[in-house]
């Protein structure tokens, strides 16, 4: 049985295999040479596991450092290790099915594909990416050639086989409850002023602040007066907070979000300590969100968690038929 294969940039081997090999801070739980793992008759080596993880490795080192740096990139290695032996159990999988065959032609069929796509179809640049690499084309090829067998193996058990009903979208839309249901929302200005410490301070406080609204009411413009008055983290945007769910501010001043109406100016309204002049300029009600407008984001969803269980499945099968050791 001659297989075809999908041609998807997963199946391109990274050319970008250098070796990182740590200077240092790599924790001594992690072996530095030899054998990672065996998988039935076939060897995982570090070497392999440390240039799967290359490209984490080297985002890590740009951002973490100590303790949590050893901690990461144990968690890095132990995740390219599982991810190489998983592979293995794959191709082992598909060499045990002898009527299955992967000929030559198409994996340079594939070869000429990527030199095309990735390489300006310059064989001279794509060798000289190889070279840089240290891999002979026939290194490469080989690389190549397992990871299209793993794509197609995984698109015969896993990924052709995923089933979503329309009735499991829905099942999962009622399920979800709240999370698709969008709150009351009012777009909000707020002028705030400290209100002081002590009783004089307080007295002074309340009078600028009432004559603040005096002004407002007189048809001052609100984002004018936040930005000459206002003490709050906005006052320089005129007092705008932008479209906010009432229930996120202080109970008091949840209150009065809710009793002002559109275009209405608040009174003045003490909280915390502080004083308050509210002005909303819209409303929207609470909401919930149609089906309609959620089922393909839903279905996504819905088809990687099968897609994962369908995998998880499949692994648990070839490993239990499988002798697996990690060094």
């Amino acid at each position: 049985m001659l297989i075809r294969v999908k041609t998807i940039l997963l199946l391109t081997p990274v050319l970008a295999f250098g070796l990182l090999l740590p200077t240092g801070g790599l924790s001594k739980t992690i072996p530095v040479e030899g054998c990672a793992a065996q998988v039935n008759d076939r060897m995982v080596t570090v070497t392999e596991v440390m240039t799967a993880m290359q490209p984490v490795e080297r985002q890590l080192r740009g951002t973490t450092q100590g303790a949590e740096l050893d901690r990461k990139l144990e968690e890095a290695y132990e995740k390219a290790l599982q991810a190489l032996i998983e592979r293995e159990l794959i191709l082992d999988a598909f060499r045990q099915q002898k009527e299955m065959n992967l000929p030559d032609k198409i994996v340079e069929s594939r070869t000429e594909e990527i030199v095309r796509t990735k390489f300006g179809n310059n064989r001279a640049t794509f060798r000289k990416a190889l070279d840089e690499d240290g891999l002979t084309l026939e290194e490469w090829q080989a690389n190549l050639k397992k990871s299209m067998i793993v794509a197609f193996l995984r698109d015969r058990e896993v990924d052709s086989t995923v089933s979503v009903s329309p009735q499991d979208v829905r099942a999962a839309y009622k399920k979800a409850g709240d999370t698709f249901r969008t709150p009351e929302q009012v777009h909000l200005r707020m002028i705030m002023i400290n209100g002081g410490k002590t009783d004089e301070e307080i007295a002074i406080k309340r009078k600028q602040a009432e004559e603040v609204r005096k002004r407002l009411l007189e048809g001052e413009s609100f984002e004018d007066l936040a930005k000459q008055v206002s003490q709050s983290a906005h006052a320089k945007d005129g007092g705008d907070w932008g479209w906010i769910d009432p229930a996120s501010r202080r109970p008091e001043l949840a209150a009065a979000i809710r009793a002002i109406k559109p275009g209405d100016i608040s009174d003045v309204i003490p909280a915390g300590g502080d004083l308050y002049i509210l002005k909303v300029e819209g409303h929207r009600d609470a909401a919930v969100i149609p089906f309609e407008k959620v089922y393909d984001t839903l279905l996504t969803e819905l088809e990687k968690q099968e897609a994962k269980r369908l995998y998880d499945a499949w692994m648990a099968r070839l490993k239990q038929k499988a002798f697996i050791k990690k060094y």
